[in-house]
């Protein structure tokens, strides 16, 4: 416990002097983590058949049409997580003022140790209403614009084409939107209603783990299926399938 103090303690003091800078750091950090999570369920499950099965059920049947032609996946893709911790510590800076701003337009009451039992329920169900409404706005607009930039970074950085962000979006973007809005508007709620400024994007990042594992999994996904996609011209080709499993 004693080690858990020492940590936020250090933590509240960088967050005081260089907040920006710790938010970078902190989110970079999870974001090594989340990619990290993500290669080792996908490759210790793609090891057995049962595993393949539970991984391909989460993904959208387009995104497994070539599956038996995807390139082998190696036993640990530095360079992608080294891309995913790269854009995690860029959009730290968006995402904490993002949140400074939900804290000024939705404005928690503060309830006075005097004040009556009544009023201090007054207060609470206020606190509720202005936690939903930033959840709310979180979730009609941070969240899909999120993932737009997501896909968009991700794409181009893989392709260094606008034609690869473009099939991300084709392939990736709404089954990530829908599963957004299965998992984040309770988790956003908790945060709001629970969590002090500087530690909610920590707190997202640390409990989105394994979202940004989902996000990593499903591009790298949409990453192998358009590789074979591009050299593939007759999939009926078993010389081309051969030359496409060597590259």
């Amino acid at each position: 416990m004693s080690g858990l103090r020492a940590l936020r303690d250090f933590y509240n003091r960088s967050y005081n002097k260089r907040p920006i800078l710790t938010l970078c750091v902190t989110n970079g950090i999870l974001g090594v983590f989340s990619d990290g999570l993500a290669q080792t369920i996908t490759y210790y499950e793609a090891k057995s058949e049962q595993g393949r099965n539970k991984l391909d059920k989460h993904l959208p049947d387009k995104l497994k049409e070539h599956e038996d032609l995807w390139p082998p996946t190696p036993k640990y893709d530095i360079t992608r997580t080294l891309r995913f911790a790269a854009y995690n510590f860029c959009v730290a800076p968006l995402a904490g003022k993002w949140y400074m701003f939900l804290d000024k337009f939705f404005p928690m009451p503060v309830a006075s140790t005097v004040a009556s039992k009544a009023a201090q329920i007054a207060v609470k169900r206020q606190g509720d209403k202005m936690a939903i409404k930033r959840m709310v706005t979180d979730q009609a607009l941070f969240a899909p614009a999120g993932l737009v930039v997501f896909f968009t970074a991700m794409g181009f950085a893989e392709t260094r084409k606008w034609e690869g962000v473009k099939e991300k979006f084709e392939d990736a973007f709404v089954p990530a939107l829908i599963t957004n809005y299965k998992v984040w508007p309770l988790v956003q709620f908790i945060n709001f209603k629970f969590m002090p400024l500087q530690y909610r994007l920590p707190f997202v990042s640390s409990l989105g783990i394994l979202w940004n594992a989902y996000l990593s999994w499903l591009n790298n996904a949409s990453k192998q299926e358009e590789y074979v996609k591009e050299h593939i011209t007759n999939p009926d080709s078993q010389t081309q399938k051969e030359q496409v499993l060597k590259t």
